[in-house]
C-alpha cells in the first residue's frame, strides 16, 4: 500500500489544544485551536458546551466519536472529523487524551486538533488521499488504491489489495468527495471503483461484480443496476 503514515506528517504541525469537562464545558484552549476555527467567536469557544456548537446528527457524532476513542478497546485514540458550516469545510484530526485529577478520576480532556485538510482534500472538496486506521495508525492512502468501500455504520471500510481497512468518514461523504468518474455506488452499502471490476455477473435481474484481485462479489441493487450497466457500457 503506498500511503503517508500520517502522524509523521503532523510532527511538523503546530496542534490546537482544548481542554474541557465531563459536560463538554471548555476550560482552556491554545491560540493555535483559534486559528483553526478562526471564524468562531471567543463566547462561542467559553460560553456554552462542544456539543451546543453541534445540532442534532453533528451532535450525536460528536458524542459517539468522544466516547470510541475513550474506549480503551479501541486500536488508537485517534477519529478524523469533517466540519462544515462557513466558507469551506474542515477535515480534522482529533487525539483524546483523558486527564486524571488527584483521585485518579477522569474528570478533564485534553484533545489535541490537527487541521488536515490540506492533506487530504484540494480546494474543489475532492478527496487527494482517504484517511484509514492500519496497524494501529493513521494512514493516508491513495484514491485509485482502493477496490471498493463498504458503509459500517456511519462508518467505512477501505477495501484494497493489502486487506481492508477502518475509515471514520461515512460512505456518503466519500462518494461526494471522490471522483465520479472512477467511482459508483453500486449498491447503498458499497462504493466500487470502476477500474478494479474484473467482471459483470448476470442472473435474471440480478447482477454482482467480481471485483479484481478479490474474492469479493458486491451485488448491485435493482434500482442502481440499469445506471451502472449503461455506465460500463453493458446496455
Amino acid at each position: 500500500m503506498h500511503n503517508h503514515n500520517l502522524p509523521n506528517l503532523l510532527e511538523s504541525m503546530d496542534p490546537g489544544i482544548v481542554l474541557f469537562d465531563n459536560d463538554f464545558r471548555v476550560s482552556y484552549v491554545n491560540r493555535a485551536l483559534m486559528q483553526i476555527f478562526a471564524e468562531t467567536s471567543r463566547e462561542e469557544i467559553f460560553d456554552q458546551s462542544l456539543l451546543q456548537m453541534h445540532s442534532g446528527a453533528s451532535r450525536a457524532k460528536l458524542e459517539e466519536i468522544f466516547s470510541l476513542m475513550k474506549d480503551s478497546s479501541r486500536q488508537v485514540s485517534f477519529s478524523i472529523k469533517r466540519m462544515s458550516g462557513g466558507p469551506r469545510d474542515l477535515f480534522l484530526l482529533l487525539k483524546l487524551m483523558p486527564l486524571l485529577d488527584n483521585s485518579l478520576a477522569n474528570s478533564l480532556h485534553c484533545c489535541l486538533v490537527y487541521d488536515i485538510t490540506g492533506l487530504i482534500a484540494n480546494p474543489q472538496r475532492r478527496f487527494i488521499k482517504v484517511p484509514v486506521t492500519a496497524s494501529g495508525e493513521i494512514h493516508l492512502i491513495d484514491p485509485e488504491e482502493i477496490v471498493f468501500i463498504k458503509a459500517e455504520n456511519v462508518y467505512s471500510q477501505v477495501a484494497t489489495d493489502e486487506g481492508e481497512f477502518f475509515c471514520d468518514l461515512s460512505l456518503g461523504l466519500l462518494e461526494a468527495g471522490l471522483s465520479q468518474e472512477r467511482f459508483f455506488r453500486i449498491h447503498r452499502s458499497y462504493l466500487v471503483n470502476l477500474a478494479r471490476v474484473q467482471k459483470v455477473l448476470r442472473d435474471g435481474n440480478a447482477v454482482t461484480l467480481l471485483m479484481a484481485d478479490s474474492d469479493s462479489r458486491l451485488p448491485v441493487s435493482r434500482n442502481r443496476a440499469k445506471d451502472f450497466l449503461v455506465r460500463v457500457g453493458l446496455k
